[in-house]
């Protein structure tokens, strides 16, 4: 049996977690709060492993149990603790968060603190003190958190943002080989392309929701963060390009039109696959991916063959849609090409090259 082997930043984050619920449940018990778990399911839900990951989660979080805490009081105090009270408040409460556009992400708190007050409030004497208590707890497991992922091994999200743009470039390559072999029917594994095509996505998922928890950190963009977030940009255009490609490559009538430029393709495909493999590799080592001289030069060749085919008047030989996808095809491989032309001047940044 293989056993994969644990990174350090999540052997770091199980370590602060823990500590951190340590910490708030001594804090919990120092104060006499009555139910004091709450803090530490706080701090368990509100802990990421990166700092704008646990903002953003404690902020919904601190929303939710305030908006929450206040439809679960107005329905006690309203309906009482029976099981109308809970339907209404419940309901209300997500209607709430639904209507108020920066409460979306705060409606699963809501709703759950609505209910535990409502629930909670036949068991005591007074209903603001329960609302009151809950509110309490969970926000100092929420300041613990924080604060944890603030002064213990902070990791910023701008930081693995730099790592998602290396797995970007690597799913982007790979795809983009497997496009460039489905040009040709017997080549083309329709499986191994629907594959690489999820992969990528679930890649920009992640570096998207990254990118917006680096939004969040407190402090900012530092210059190469923004660096970095400009190469998000550049895979982000690439990934577009690839998809246009995808959708123009398979037409019946397409192999013979792209048999007659295969030579200057084939270079050209090379040579973007291997620019993509070099950026990846200088931007996760913070170095220079060379000059980018060579896939200028394969643009040039896969131009000067295309104005060839055009003097040869070929193309009215075909129905327009395959011409058509046959030209959109590669305007999108010239499109990457020169995406990563210019990516490289902004890649050398990182470690201060010309």
């Amino acid at each position: 049996m293989n056993f994969k082997m644990t990174s350090s930043r999540h052997v770091r984050h199980a370590l602060k977690t823990a500590l951190a619920s340590v910490s708030a449940y001594a804090l919990t018990t120092l104060f006499s709060l009555p139910q004091g778990y709450w803090a530490v399911i706080s701090v368990i839900v509100v802990m990421q492993t990166n700092l704008g990951g646990s903002v953003r989660a404690g902020v919904n979080r601190v929303i939710g149990t305030a908006v929450g805490a206040a439809m679960g009081l107005a329905c006690l105090y309203t309906l009482g603790s029976g099981s109308m009270a809970l339907g209404v408040g419940v309901g209300l409460t997500i209607l709430v968060c639904a209507y108020f556009v920066h409460l979306h992400e705060s409606f699963r708190m809501a709703g759950l603190t609505a209910a535990i007050i409502i629930l909670m409030g036949g068991q005591a004497d007074s209903y603001l003190r329960i609302a009151l208590m809950r509110f309490l707890e969970i926000n100092l497991g929420v300041t613990v958190a924080l604060a944890f992922s603030l002064l213990v091994w902070p990791s910023r999200a701008g930081r693995h943002l730099r790592e998602g743009v290396v797995r970007a470039l690597g799913d982007e390559a790979a795809f983009y080989d497997i496009l460039f072999d489905c040009r040709f029917s017997p080549r083309c594994d329709r499986q191994d392309e629907d594959t690489a095509r999820v992969r990528l996505s679930v890649t920009r998922a992640k570096n998207g929701a990254l990118l917006e928890e680096a939004k969040q950190e407190p402090s900012g963009f530092s210059r190469q963060e923004h660096i970095i977030v400009s190469l998000y940009n550049f895979t982000e255009r690439l990934a577009e390009h690839l998809l246009s490609m995808e959708h123009a490559v398979h037409h019946r009538e397409l192999e013979s039109l792209h048999g007659l430029v295969a030579d200057e393709m084939d270079l050209l495909a090379r040579t973007t696959v291997e620019a993509m493999t070099r950026m990846a590799l200088a931007i996760g080592q913070a170095g220079d991916p060379g000059p980018m001289d060579d896939l200028t030069r394969a643009v040039d060749k896969a131009e000067e063959a295309l104005s060839r085919i055009r003097q040869q008047k070929v193309l009215p030989a075909y129905e327009l849609e395959p011409v058509m996808r046959f030209f959109s095809y590669y305007y999108n491989m010239r499109e990457v090409a020169r995406e990563l032309t210019a990516m490289r001047e902004r890649a050398v940044l990182l470690y201060g090259g010309d």
